[in-house]
């Protein structure tokens, strides 16, 4: 199957699902791009459609890449459909797109679908409070799977999970890293039914002490790292409830960093104790 035409109904369909209400409605996403569909499939995903548009193309690892990729879409039994360069830029939410869209179905993002610690196990987790910008998401996704984070907990969400920027500044990494999205009350007694030390990343002070700078926390223990809202921070809440509060040292004339940033450098302070590094 060809589509050339930018009014046929399943194009008006993958523009539509660009929104969350769609998504919602469908109880599906897009994902864009060749790695990031590598990458959910190799996680199990099963694409209903895949979209592609040969002419966009990029160089990639082998020279069979792409033929490889298509044998493997058809596996799961999942349609590929070929379009015009026109019909698939109409399609893509990147710039620059390299030729390949899937329709898949939205995850379970449900608390009570994330992986128990193993036993002995010291698990570490990043809870990320009312982030609203899809990039940001992305990029701590991407920070929790090459760190090897534990899960990822999304509380009182501002931003939507499947959100194409989200997938996009991921790399597929929604789908490698185990999400759960839910109220910040319940994410608290989920860690604290399980024994894990809440560590709030914050200049504020915590029960009336500052808080120690993020190298002199002890990660080797069960810990969630959690970080807050691009703009206020973490909420009272997270600090009242907290086991204790680190800082990242500033010098400038600027009194914070980009959220994903700050997120990054604690989650690698924390593997680098637990000599991972």
């Amino acid at each position: 199957m060809r589509i050339t035409s930018l009014t046929n109904p399943r194009v008006k369909h993958i523009v539509a699902l660009r929104e969350k209400r769609q998504r919602d409605e469908d109880g599906l996403m897009l994902v864009e791009g060749f790695d990031p569909l590598v990458l959910a499939l190799d996680c199990g995903v099963r694409p209903q459609a895949v979209f592609i548009c040969p002419e966009l193309f990029k160089p990639a690892r082998s020279p069979n890449a792409h033929a490889n990729l298509q044998w493997r879409i058809r596996d799961t039994g999942a349609e590929v459909i070929e379009t015009t360069r026109p019909v698939f830029e109409k399609m893509a939410y990147r710039d620059g797109p390299d030729g390949w869209l899937a329709v898949v179905k939205r995850p379970d993002f449900s608390l009570g679908r994330l992986p128990e610690a193993r036993e002995g196990a010291s698990p570490l987790y990043l809870v990320a409070e009312a982030v609203e910008k899809p990039g940001n998401l992305g990029a701590m996704l991407r920070t929790c799977d090459a760190a090897g984070v534990h899960a990822f907990l999304f509380c009182d969400p501002k931003a939507d999970l499947t959100n194409p920027n989200v997938v996009r500044a991921s790399q597929g990494a929604l789908f490698s890293v185990p999400v759960a999205q839910c109220a910040s009350a319940e994410a608290i007694a989920w860690l604290r039914a399980r024994g894990v030390r809440i560590v709030a990343t914050t200049p504020n002070p915590l029960h009336g002490r500052w808080p120690m700078s993020y190298t002199q926390f002890d990660f080797t223990q069960p810990c969630a790292i959690a970080v807050g809202e691009e703009k206020y921070g973490l909420s009272g809440i997270w600090i009242d409830q907290a086991d204790a509060a680190v800082r990242i040292p500033m010098f400038g004339r600027i009194n914070s960093l980009n959220v994903a940033t700050s997120a990054a450098l604690v989650i690698y302070e924390a593997i680098k104790q637990r000599g991972l590094t």
